[in-house]
């Protein structure tokens, strides 16, 4: 192995994709959804045999063999997904994923996919693995003879990912113009911001307990979740 340089910063060199993505997990420390409602998994309406995905984000850090770094995706809308007919005489579990497809690694395509991982019929049955360089969204119920997928038929397995960044309480966040602060102290503050307004950078100061010290970008703010 050897010492390596991010594509970002060299100007006339090439690199692999691979570097991009390692230059990714300085930030991504582990697989998972960004935002608490990305790619939430729920039932048809009406209810049929199909699932839906909703919008969001998501990382995945490659695990077909170390060191391949983080892949970043985004859902840019609702997608319906089929659930296969059930077995007429036993319950089957199902598995809801997005899976990263990278031909550099192994297989012929290169894209990002949901798909539902089918489970086996039994008396007592058990979810699927996840597949490699994918996360698990959801577990299905598919009952014996069913013709729908409900609600309560969906487990909600997704988690968040986590961040390298530090992380510490925002002691105090000082409004101005169009940004009210309702409660001023940590962990996160409570801010409302008048959609009417015009906001800069000046209009407000965060006070970390981390070390990091004051932040006023907004950018960097709604990274942090504090908006």
């Amino acid at each position: 192995m050897a010492l390596r340089t991010p594509p970002s910063w060299l100007q006339n060199a090439l690199h692999p994709a691979e570097n991009d993505r390692l230059t990714m997990q300085a930030i991504w420390a582990t697989t998972g959804i960004i935002g608490t409602s990305s790619c939430a998994v729920s039932a048809s309406s009406p209810a049929a045999m199909t699932v839906e995905v909703a919008q969001g984000w998501g990382v995945i850090v490659g695990n077909y063999q170390p060191n391949m770094g983080v892949y970043n995706f985004y859902n840019d809308g609702t997608v319906v997904l089929p659930i296969a007919i059930a077995d007429p005489l036993n319950p089957r579990i199902d598995r809801v994923v997005v899976t990263i497809q990278d031909s550099y690694y192994t297989g012929s395509a290169d894209d990002v996919i949901f798909q539902v991982v089918a489970g086996t019929p039994s008396g007592s049955p058990v979810a699927p693995a996840t597949p490699t360089n994918s996360i698990s969204l959801a577990t299905v119920t598919v009952g014996a003879a069913v013709t729908q997928i409900n609600t309560g038929d969906i487990t909600d397995t997704r988690v968040t990912a986590t961040t390298q960044l530090p992380i510490g309480d925002i002691t105090e966040v000082q409004g101005g113009a169009g940004i009210a602060v309702t409660s001023g102290t940590g962990p996160v503050p409570v801010v409302a911001v008048d959609s009417t307004a015009t906001i800069s950078a000046q209009d407000f100061t965060v006070i970390k307990t981390d070390g990091i010290g004051s932040v006023n970008d907004y950018s960097t703010l709604l990274m942090m979740g504090a908006l």
